[in-house]
């Protein structure tokens, strides 16, 4: 008997997924930045200086005393691609801005693994796209700091609970080396909320399993033990040190044992949130709303919604505002937006494609603008900001940015000529977007922004103003970090407390006036808009 099987209109075209051109968006992203360019502030030159340094693995230090700022293992890390990389491969920045890129890259990968094991195949790429699309992770993926630890730690931490169900050992492992990371990175605060945050998700039956408890256990064993053993080498490398960490930085910024500093700080997380994880929160947003109560009987969204509740509460009485730390929400804000991006509205997708298309094209011709107007003077008005902005910029230009910026371009224009967008595309056009525009900021703008962000214009200001066959010292109070630290790197005397006929001093003009009675003033200036920090040069 002849059957007829009637044709399924409602099936989907096939995908064609891709996975090369992800790797080949992510490897184009993560370099713009990295090259070419001196230590710029806040971080990089007090992190550059302690790396020089590399006392121990355990005990960062600057200029000799204890930095509990600086995670060891980034410090420790980024001494090894120094001494692998250069002078051959890389220069000494590059290089040692390579351990932020090895950091992000783990946590890329961990956190696409994830997102892979909780929600499914193409769910991994989708929540990669979504992080390389979030502003928030530009400067902290490719400067020299040490929160490209934390973001690698939270993916660890979230791919171990990923694994748990099929991997207990290898989940053990990842949960136990990515709260090590989390705590040398961020403080054992953040980190032991990992214990409050395991114990709640475990009190709900889709996760109260024997695996579950095993894995934890596992954890802890690697955990404990880790912990305890860099306590006692710090102890017996420093007992002052040791005593100071336990009392004023065991819980990161939050303080210490003696005193635990809370201070309400939930309007700036907030507005910055704003900014910091687009498109990650609205895409997370849409999620919530298409599975509305089935968002939390499935073992990802109960995880989620922990999540966010204890550490958004943490960040909201934070007592420092600091934007990085932010990012302890985003992956897991991008996990939950790649859950229902394939069901995207056809109208919404084409909207955040639109909106993505038409910022990152403006800002591109902006940049493009803006860089003939840096160099030929041409608009005089732009051209007019630009030396407002960075004075100290002298026109540089350098074919092989020019090069990388000429094929960015046109590659970011045939990559959002796709037809029937949907979600996936439209966030991977917002992620090349964001790419052509930190790849055509760091390219064509990279001398300007190195002239107003690098101490080196002021060094050399400075020098010009010395005798031609001077050949001393140069005196620098201890307490003066920056002039320390400008000296130190683009200085050619060499520094010393006291004695030497010409003195360094730094000084904030907001609330002091120079401090220089009595004295010759040799030089007087500072950074471009640098409102807190200014350096004055006399004569001893």
């Amino acid at each position: 008997m002849l059957t007829y099987t009637p044709i399924n209109r409602q099936a989907t075209e096939a995908s064609h997924e891709y996975p090369w051109l992800l790797m080949l968006l992510v490897f184009a992203w993560l370099w713009p930045g990295v090259f070419s360019h001196d230590l710029w502030n806040p971080q990089e030159p007090a992190l550059y200086a302690v790396i020089s340094e590399n006392s121990h693995p355990f005990l960062p230090t600057l200029h000799g005393e204890p930095y509990f700022q600086a995670a060891p293992i980034y410090v420790w890390v980024a001494a090894w691609c120094r001494y692998l990389l250069t002078p051959h491969i890389m220069d000494m920045y590059a290089a040692t801005r390579f351990a932020t890129v090895l950091f992000t890259v783990i946590g890329l990968t961990a956190n696409g693994m994830a997102a892979y094991r909780f929600l499914g195949k193409s769910h991994g790429r989708s929540t990669v796209l979504i992080l390389i699309g979030s502003a928030g992770l530009l400067s902290m993926g490719h400067f020299i700091g040490t929160m490209s630890v934390a973001f690698a730690s939270i993916g660890l931490i979230l791919w171990g609970f990923a694994s748990l169900n099929r991997q207990v050992v290898w989940a053990s492992i990842l949960m136990g080396i990515g709260t090590l990371l989390l705590a040398q990175s961020m403080g054992w605060l953040i980190a032991g909320c990992l214990i409050w945050l395991a114990l709640l998700v475990g009190l709900t039956p889709q996760w109260r399993n024997v695996r579950y408890f095993t894995t934890l256990l596992g954890a802890l064993a690697i955990v404990v033990p880790l912990a305890i053993l860099q306590f006692i080498v710090l102890y017996h490398l420093n007992s002052h040190a040791w005593t100071d960490y336990w009392q004023n930085h065991l819980f990161g910024a939050y303080g210490g044992l003696q005193k635990i500093h809370f201070k309400i700080n939930i309007v700036y997380y907030f507005k910055n949130l704003l900014w910091f994880a687009f498109p990650a929160y609205p895409l997370a947003a849409w999620t919530l709303y298409r599975m509305r109560g089935a968002f939390f009987q499935t073992r990802w969204g109960i995880l989620a919604g922990v999540w966010l509740t204890i550490f958004g509460a943490l960040l909201a009485v934070s007592p420092s505002p600091y934007q990085d730390n932010l990012i302890i929400l985003l992956p897991i804000l991008a996990i939950i937006g790649a859950a229902q991006l394939d069901n995207l509205r056809r109208g919404v997708a084409a909207f955040l494609n639109w909106f993505g298309i038409m910022a990152f094209g403006l800002m591109s011709v902006f940049l493009w603008i803006g860089f003939v107007a840096i160099n030929y003077g041409f608009p005089a008005k732009l051209a007019e900001r630009a030396a407002y902005f960075s004075p100290f910029y002298i026109r540089d230009i350098d074919p092989m940015p020019m090069i990388v910026a000429l094929l960015f371009t046109p590659a970011w224009i045939f990559a959002i000529t796709r037809k029937r967008i949907r979600g996936r595309q439209a966030v991977s056009n917002w992620a090349s977007g964001m790419t052509l525009a930190w790849a055509l900021l760091l390219t064509l703008f990279l001398p300007w922004l190195d002239a107003a962000k690098s101490y080196r214009p002021i060094v050399q200001q400075m020098h010009n103003q010395l005798p031609p066959h001077f050949s001393g010292c140069l005196n620098i109070h201890p307490n003066h970090t920056a002039a320390q630290l400008a000296w130190r790197e683009y200085g050619k005397f060499p520094i010393k407390s006291n004695g030497c006929t010409y003195t360094l001093i730094q000084y904030n003009p907001r609330n002091t006036a120079a401090p220089v009675a009595d004295k010759q003033i040799i030089w007087q200036g500072k950074r471009p808009r640098q409102k807190t920090e200014a350096f004055v040069l006399i004569k001893s």
